[in-house]
């Protein structure tokens, strides 16, 4: 009889454990894009400046700030996919895209960007202020907007500041489209960001 009763409690608990267990997401893992400039050749500087250049990470306006693919079908409405994301936030991604193409250029002794040590004559910080896809036309386009301010580490001066902006065209109405096309806008703001600031070199 006590056997028994032994049994029926662990067959009891067994259950109440097994009905404890989370149920596993079968759901297929999301899919990530990177934002990347591959063909990027900038036109050389004139002449070195002997100068070096600390590359702020780059910052983003709120709904811009993390992984999310964000698009809008009535502004100011802002919508994510689900399904798909940036491997990590745009703006982190940045960075050593604007790294790249400021040493491309051969203006500055050095480029750098936080924590390398040194002192540095001049400091690049940006700001995404939107990166999104627009489906109010047909076909749907990415719309890149962003800041970029240059600022004499020794005075503290803001030598300049300056947005821009590209829009373009997606190549299909998905988060692949998205991705494909908000890489073609990252490499039209790159080239005006470059010249913007080789002024100050």
């Amino acid at each position: 009889m006590k056997r028994n009763k032994m049994l029926l409690v662990g067959t009891l608990l067994a259950a109440a454990l097994a009905g404890c267990t989370l149920p596993q997401d079968q759901s297929p893992p999301a899919q990530t894009y990177l934002l990347a400039v591959e063909t990027f050749a900038p036109t050389p500087a004139r002449r070195a400046s002997g100068k070096t250049l600390l590359v702020a990470p780059p910052k983003a306006a709120p709904g811009f700030d993390s992984n999310r693919i964000a698009f809008t079908r009535q502004p100011p409405k802002l919508d994510y996919y689900r399904d798909s994301v940036w491997s990590d936030a745009p703006a982190r991604m940045l960075l050593p895209i604007l790294v790249r193409a400021f040493e491309a250029t051969g203006a500055f002794k050095a480029v750098v960007s936080p924590p390398a040590p040194g002192l540095a004559n001049l400091r690049v910080d940006v700001d995404v202020i939107r990166l999104q896809q627009e489906f109010m036309t047909q076909p749907s386009r990415v719309r890149l907007m962003a800041r970029i301010k240059v600022v004499d580490l020794k005075s503290g001066h803001v030598l300049g500041t300056q947005v821009f902006e590209a829009v373009e065209p997606a190549p299909s109405e998905d988060a692949s489209g998205a991705a494909r096309a908000a890489n073609a806008a990252v490499q039209k703001v790159l080239e005006q960001m470059v010249r913007f600031a080789l002024r100050y070199s």
